[in-house]
């Protein structure tokens, strides 16, 4: 009776599993399995395997989809394959390292194309950080990706237009004191890119976000 209950538990948890990756790919509309296992199944020895089985089913069922590009790249696990693929798993990317290297005091609330005062910007996500276990402690960050920088770059201007409007009662405002923080935002490109702006922006490579993020935001 035990072994049978331990199956039915087991089959229920990797159904579990299978659908908070589904609901993962369709939030994110794509990601790697190196991302899939960070973000559901991490710090795990067999997690590579886990996450193999699972998208291996949910592509028999026809519930995702599996792109491979080329024989050198990681297959492409998505919903509907979006436009601007390699965007899209950069922004992925930046939640990838939030999550894996955050320490267990804190929790992340992330949100992806999230839209600003009405669209007046639409950025590529907003993550708040908060400091367990009260909570009280929060850092807003709104998620930038800049491929090419160099065609058209105005995020500067942007940013200053939401600052200069009316948003000290935004979800994203935090309040300390009688001080409303706007929030950081982080601009994550492999160009060389220089922003004058009193606001709070921090330019950093992929690389820089893989090695140490939460370094990044403490600037």
């Amino acid at each position: 009776m035990v072994n049978k209950l331990k199956g039915t538990n087991c089959v229920a948890f990797g159904q579990s599993r299978d659908d908070h990756i589904v609901k993962l790919i369709q939030s994110g509309t794509a990601f790697t399995r190196r991302q899939i296992e960070q973000i559901i199944i991490p710090k795990r020895k067999s997690s590579k395997r886990i996450a193999q089985h699972s998208l291996t089913r949910l592509c028999a069922q026809e519930r995702i989809k599996q792109w491979k590009r080329a024989p050198q790249l990681p297959s492409i696990y998505y919903a509907r394959k979006p436009k601007q693929l390699d965007h899209v798993l950069l922004v992925n990317e930046v939640y990838c390292a939030l999550l894996s290297q955050k320490k267990s005091w804190y929790s992340i609330e992330w949100k992806w194309r999230y839209s600003i005062l009405g669209g007046m910007v639409v950025a590529d996500a907003m993550a708040s950080i908060y400091l367990d276990p009260d909570r009280k402690d929060r850092r807003v960050v709104f998620v930038e990706v800049e491929r090419n920088p160099s065609k058209r770059f105005d995020k500067p201007e942007q940013y200053q237009k939401v600052y200069d409007a009316d948003w000290v009662n935004e979800e994203w405002s935090v309040i300390k004191g009688n001080t409303a923080i706007f929030p950081t935002i982080l601009i994550v490109t492999d160009h060389d890119l220089t922003i004058k702006s009193d606001l709070n922006f921090i330019v950093a490579s992929i690389d820089d976000v893989q090695k140490d993020i939460y370094g990044l935001l403490r600037r």
